[in-house]
């Protein structure tokens, strides 16, 4: 009796190999290759578009380099960069595996952003306290934990949408942050001028490199990214919430509060952002003015999917992103290529690995579209 389907009517022995190869892409490792051939892909991409666009090659490849690793002062902003979107990432993921997708980062490290610099403002200690710091975090956190737990209790208790939510959240904060900075945070110092004061030296996160932006900022984040994904991969609690995720009726049934973790993996994912803006503000831009935060909720989203399956290797896409961000002023100066490359830049991987996917998936369930595009049948999840 027929089974249907283009992979029912492959011999067996053709369709061994090819369940072989899938099992090996499904693994840590083979994750990790798959990611990398895609940036490596993206990237010849990137250079062949550009030449097929009268650009030279050498330049743009010398201005990828230079700009994002050539020197200690350009690896420095990589890093830097790299620091708020680990965190906006970890929030991403972390709402997906309930189910939710976070689309308010952006405004969560704002509100972050602004907590922390009310916060350690007035400290009158003239030289550099950790104490400082840690206030400034954790008001920062505990900001961007409030603004996205308004999304979350709607989503719990109403049940309105969090993709609208959280964007609809992200101009308010944006509006809100801007018309305080033109109004009671207003620089006296800078009147003609809409910005902040300039927080104070004690609550500055040193660099540990010398003459670089790389700061303990970058530890703080990677530690605290790695800390959360472990957390949700190994306990209990984070084998509900993936549950939710995987199948939401079967873990209602099984007696999971789907609300309640909803509540929780929103209000955490808001916290983490939160901590990114105190960390930009603390280690990278100090003060608030226009364009202080550039959109990395946005970039978390794209770095979240791509770590889907490897979260782990979240910190990695981060430093990754970091260097993209960084050779966009290099390469817009260098090889006067414009804003449009620059932030298709950064979506090329993307792309680059949902086509790598796609063709696993062609060869592995069937030489066909369909194949392709079906849903390929849910796992449990375990606690591994």
């Amino acid at each position: 009796m027929s089974t249907g389907g283009a992979l029912a009517a492959e011999p067996r022995g053709t369709r061994e190999p090819l369940r072989q190869a899938w099992a090996v892409v499904r693994e840590p490792s083979g994750a990790l290759a798959v990611q990398v051939a895609a940036f490596a892909l993206s990237m010849v991409l990137l250079v062949l578009l550009l030449w097929a666009l009268d650009y030279s090659p050498g330049v743009i490849i010398h201005a990828l380099w230079s700009g994002s690793a050539g020197t200690t002062v350009s690896f420095g902003i990589s890093v830097s960069e790299a620091v708020p979107l680990i965190l906006t990432a970890t929030a991403v993921w972390l709402a997906f595996q309930g189910g939710l997708f976070n689309i308010g980062a952006d405004g969560q490290l704002q509100m972050g952003g602004l907590a922390a610099l009310v916060v350690v403002s007035d400290v009158g200690l003239p030289h550099w306290s950790p104490l400082v710091i840690v206030l400034g975090l954790l008001a920062a956190g505990l900001a961007g934990a409030a603004w996205s737990g308004i999304a979350a209790v709607l989503r719990a208790y109403t049940g309105a949408n969090e993709i609208i939510s959280t964007l609809m959240l992200n101009y308010i904060a944006f509006i809100s942050i801007d018309q305080i900075m033109r109004g009671p945070l207003q620089s006296q110092a800078n009147a003609f001028t809409p910005q902040t004061d300039r927080i104070p030296d004690a609550a500055v996160i040193p660099s540990f490199v010398g003459g670089t932006q790389i700061t303990w900022a970058i530890v703080i984040a990677t530690v605290v990214a790695v800390a959360v994904i472990v957390h949700v991969r190994r306990s209990s609690v984070g084998l509900r919430l993936r549950a939710i995720g995987l199948n939401r009726e079967a873990a209602r049934r099984a007696g999971v509060p789907i609300d309640r973790f909803w509540l929780v993996s929103l209000t955490s994912g808001g916290f983490l952002a939160g901590i990114a803006g105190g960390l930009v503000i603390l280690g990278l831009r100090y003060y608030i003015a226009p364009g202080w935060a550039s959109p990395w909720g946005f970039q978390g989203i794209l770095i979240a999917f791509l770590a889907l399956s490897s979260p782990y290797l979240i910190p990695v896409w981060g430093l990754l992103f970091g260097m993209l961000a960084a050779a966009g002023p290099a390469l817009k100066g260098d090889a006067s290529v414009p804003d449009s490359i620059v932030t298709m830049m950064q979506t090329l991987p993307v792309v680059c690995l949902f086509a790598l996917y796609a063709a696993g998936r062609w060869l592995r369930y069937g030489r066909t579209w369909g194949a392709v595009l079906r849903r390929p049948p849910q796992e449990a999840p375990t606690d591994a």
